[in-house]
Parts: C-alpha cells; structure tokens; sequence
C-alpha cells in the first residue's frame, strides 16, 4: 500500500488563536485566557488521541460485526508545565503520562471488550505516534 501523506498547515496573527483550514472545516485552537474561541493545543492533542481511538473502534467493529450502541474515551494527562514555561526541570515538558478509560456499550463480555480496546489502540496511529514516536524536524521557512 503506498505511503499516505497527511498535511496541516496553521496560521496566527497578532493574537493567541491559531487557525488551520482541513478540507471545509475551519480548526481553532487558542488560549483560555486569550479570546477563548477553541480548545487550547494540549486539549486538541488528547482529543485528537479520543478521536482517533473511536473511528479505529468504528472500524473494528465492522470488520468484526459487532453493535457498538456507544463508545465514549476519557483521555486523562498529567503534566508538569513548568518546562513550556521556560522554568528548570527533570521533568519532560509534555505529558508524564496519559491515561485512556474507554466506555463500551456493545453486546461483549468485559474480557472481549477489553481484547476489543487493546486491538482498537494497536491500530490507532495517534496512539502508536505515542509510544513510537516518530521522527520529528523543524527548521525556519525561507
């Protein structure tokens, strides 16, 4: 199967609120302390980490045959923000760590739903991008 590539481009003014336009949709993310207009970055992240969990759950599921009437993702992360904020620490500056707690309303033992959710999270890429990182470069447009 050939490479898939998947391109976001942001943009932000003279404010804290950065924008991206995906395909028709117009994605905010700004500060709650700014003008508030979208979740903040660390916010998007774990939400992307949700969202990505439910459609692979979608997929699966149909592959499967399973009935999912529900499937709802808490996405818990704890972090010590006091490396994003320019201060010392052993700390990383990201997340310590993520907990993923999915609610499952499918005709499925808690055994299969548990098999069900360890299958889901193999396949998500958001997932796999967090416990293989992948390779990441930055350099200044010219």
């Amino acid at each position: 199967m050939a490479e898939k590539v998947v391109e976001v481009t942001t943009h932000m003014g003279s404010g804290w609120k950065v924008t991206a336009q995906v395909r028709e949709h117009l994605l905010v993310i700004d500060q709650p302390s700014a003008s508030n207009e979208g979740a903040n970055p660390l916010e998007t992240f774990l939400f992307s980490l949700g969202g990505c969990i439910s459609a692979i759950a979608k997929m699966v599921a149909r592959e499967r045959n399973i009935t999912i009437r529900q499937f709802d993702v808490h996405v818990r992360a704890v972090m010590n923000s006091a490396g994003l904020l320019g201060q010392p620490s052993d700390d990383p500056v990201g997340f310590k760590e993520i907990a993923i707690n999915a609610s499952i309303d499918a005709d499925l033992t808690d055994a299969e739903k548990n098999e069900f959710l360890d299958t889901v999270c193999n396949r998500c890429p958001v997932h796999d991008n967090l416990l293989r990182p992948s390779l990441v470069t930055h350099q200044v447009q010219h």
